[in-house]
């Protein structure tokens, strides 16, 4: 009997938990931290005498406040209650329900990885700037191996409520522990994830211990642009590592049973389909969902909003799509980037998430496959982004910098941005997607060394950032490889060959087009979507065929350096050299120019790049995000710009015919 009884007690708490129990959610949180003169800034540059070059940015990062106070998930903020919403929620997230870990933190390298409870740490960390990074504190030096720790007071309502600790990216491998007890470990470098703390927590002195493994470019994994040489010799279009902890790190109160996921599908013109993943220890009545997920048969509310006003609401089944139709919406665009706010309610758990309608789709015209979006050949004129910072490396020292990186773009008359060899952090997102800019993601790959094994982890990040970005209405397109420095270990792949991957990511998604390869000799096999070839300086040309459109993936690097703004002084490189910034923004147009003439054939061209980074020099804007231009001739890049966009958007079918022959005529 006395076995039977705590089983009986947990029944009646579920079944009071779905029969009418109220909850509130109230979570309060006191950290401890080390003090705040065990950190400082130290120089952001790659010659540690001479250049420092933090961004304007970095002077309201301290540790006297907490780093990136903004929500990290505005897809899925958790609420206190239907129907209460506030413009800044999506920025502010609602405070009993969440509590943000940022800040200063222990750390000292690791020289084992067995874990010590219950001792202070030798260094400290301002949390989630990367190792290497100045704003870290600790950044002259790189680490493969290393411990973070931190104590903090807790309490919430235990009976009603379960607490989830949320990371949003740590880089490569971690385990983390709480009060000595070992709550769980996650590898991958790029992607979120959490842990359900419940039942380790105690009310005070809680003892957060993460035990962090980053091998970098020494590594078998997909590291992007990172490696370790640049540390001491920076150089090439390799950069410095960004290991650890790199996104916000914080603890969120659900209740029992709670939306642990959301699936956003908005391809359409006329309807939105919602799928809401459950988790939790109130699910008492189990089955499988759609996804293949184990779901509890609970009804679903969904409320849709646009500008505060509720304009639908329809009841589902969570676990299982539910559609809504809207057939006088107005659609997602560069040109008019329409969100609408979406509100789910489970039981006694509300979360609001956004989306913007629009379709994305190959078509076509008289020379071959295009590209549309929304039923529209739109020519998407792209430049390359790197995401990284001089003082934050792969994490901007603020929300208002990843943002202002966004606006950028936009100011220069771009409409699309390839967020090249890494994945951003939630918000970056959200800003395309509030400000109206295509986005074509990158997967992380393995530059040079890849091997059998990472076959398997590319696969595993693959699928991550396909699930973690895919609710963001801004992508449009997935890249699988660039060029030729990953793709040939999968031909030998006996598992995963190119085409297998591309069907792989259509499973997951079929709402994108997917790039089986920018540039390099992979396109030739004529896989995925796009026929993608990379030329600098010039844009070269390539024709459409059928099934694929054409893209020039990466032209361009021109650069002007500009002295004092650079990572080591006197040491910039660029494809193309400018004497001037006047002189790079006339180059920019006058090859701008010759993309424009080839819109008959060519959709999408990617210039490079937005910022200089590190010792490649060839951005509009420094490394430190210090304009190069002055309004002038910002306006002459922005020009030509628009008038390559508006070039497809006017070209008749015969047009396009008549300059295709004279591109073959006179090749560039």
């Amino acid at each position: 009997m006395l076995c039977v009884w705590p089983i009986l007690l947990k029944f009646l708490s579920l079944h009071t938990l779905v029969a009418g129990e109220s909850y509130t959610p109230h979570l309060r949180v006191t950290l401890h931290r080390p003090p705040s003169d065990s950190w400082r800034r130290s120089r952001c540059g790659g010659n540690p005498d001479s250049a420092d070059i933090a961004t304007k940015w970095a002077d309201q990062v301290s540790a006297n406040q907490t780093p990136l106070q903004e929500y990290p998930r505005p897809q899925m903020v958790r609420k206190r209650a239907v129907g209460w919403s506030d413009t800044k929620l999506r920025d502010l997230g609602d405070n009993l329900t969440w509590f943000n870990l940022n800040g200063l933190w222990e750390w000292e390298r690791a020289t084992s990885i067995k874990p010590t409870f219950n001792r202070t740490l030798n260094h400290s960390i301002l949390v989630p700037y990367p190792v290497e990074s100045c704003l870290s504190g600790v950044a002259s030096y790189t680490c493969m191996s290393m411990w973070y720790r931190i104590t903090f007071d807790h309490w919430i309502n235990m009976t009603t409520s379960r607490t989830l600790l949320h990371f949003g990216a740590v880089d490569w491998f971690c385990v983390v522990y709480l009060n000595a007890n070992p709550v769980g470990n996650h590898t991958g470098g790029y992607d979120s994830f959490s842990f359900d703390v419940t039942d380790y927590l105690a009310p005070f002195d809680n003892e957060l211990l993460i035990y962090v493994y980053d091998p970098s470019n020494y590594g078998d994994q997909p590291n992007g642009k990172q490696n370790v040489n640049a540390v001491r010799k920076p150089g090439g279009f390799q950069y410095t590592p960004s290991s650890g902890i790199w996104q916000t790190v914080w603890l969120e109160v659900v209740p029992r049973l709670y939306v642990s996921s959301l699936q956003i599908d908005q391809s359409s013109s006329t309807q939105v389909t919602v799928t809401a993943t459950l988790a939790g220890d109130g699910m008492m009545h189990f089955r499988i969902g759609s996804s293949g997920d184990f779901t509890a048969d609970v009804p679903m509310t969904i409320n849709i909003i646009k500008h505060g006003k509720l304009i639908v609401s329809t009841e589902g089944l969570a676990g299982f799509p539910s559609t809504v139709l809207m057939p006088e919406a107005d659609l997602w665009s560069p040109d008019s980037p329409t969100l609408y706010d979406l509100e789910v309610t489970v039981a006694y758990d509300t979360v609001e998430a956004y989306f913007g309608l629009r379709t994305v789709m190959l078509g076509s015209n008289a020379m071959g496959a295009v590209p549309q979006l929304n039923g529209e050949s739109l020519f998407l004129q792209g430049v390359l982004d790197q995401g990284y910072w001089p003082d934050g490396l792969y994490t901007a020292p603020t929300d208002e910098a990843l943002e202002a990186d966004i606006l950028a773009t936009k100011s220069l008359g771009f409409n699309m941005i390839r967020m090249h060899q890494k994945v951003s952090p939630e918000r970056w997102y959200y800003y395309a997607d509030k400000h109206g800019l295509v986005v074509f993601q990158d997967m992380v790959q393995k530059y040079f060394e890849a091997k059998e094994t990472t076959v398997l982890y590319f696969m595993h990040d693959l699928k991550a950032v396909v699930k973690g970005r895919g609710n963001h209405p801004c992508i449009t397109q997935w890249i699988i490889f660039n060029e030729d420095n990953c793709w040939m270990e999968f031909t030998k792949s006996a598992e995963y060959n190119i085409q297998d991957i591309v069907d792989f990511i259509t499973s997951l998604d079929p709402s994108r087009l997917v790039d089986a390869a920018s540039g390099g000799s992979a396109h030739t096999l004529r896989i995925g979507a796009v026929n993608d070839i990379h030329t600098y300086p010039e844009p070269g040309f390539i024709f459409p065929t059928e099934l694929q459109y054409a893209m020039v993936g990466e032209w361009g690097g021109i650069g002007y350096f500009l002295r004092g703004r650079e990572w080591v002084p006197g040491g910039c490189s660029a494809y193309k050299e400018a004497n001037t910034p006047l002189e790079q923004a006339d180059l920019y147009v006058h090859l701008a120019k010759k993309l424009q003439a080839s819109v008959c054939c060519i959709s999408a061209a990617v210039y490079t790049q937005l910022v200089d980074v590190e010792l490649e020099c060839n951005g509009f804007f420094t490394y430190d995000r210090t304009p190069k231009f002055d309004e002038h001739q910002t306006q002459m890049v922005r020009r030509a710009n628009l008038a390559v966009i508006r070039e497809r958007r006017n070209q008749t079918d015969e047009e396009a015919v008549a300059s295709s022959r004279r591109m073959q005529i006179n090749p560039r």
